[in-house]
């Protein structure tokens, strides 16, 4: 009977351990891909911007 709590308490602590390293490495990617956006965005008006001045 102990055996078996203990290993569904192991099984349910596995479970949390996984879940938090999968948050954070989806709120890491988020992260990595907000900035690689911006600075997209900064390259594109800076092209933009550089165009409109030799017209």
């Amino acid at each position: 009977m102990e055996a078996s709590i203990a290993a569904v308490l192991f099984y349910v602590l596995g479970l949390l351990v996984l879940y938090w390293v999968i948050r954070l490495a989806v709120r890491h990617a988020i992260h990595d891909a907000d900035q690689r956006r911006s600075r997209e965005w900064v390259v594109n008006v800076a092209d933009r911007v550089s165009r409109e001045r030799r017209i």
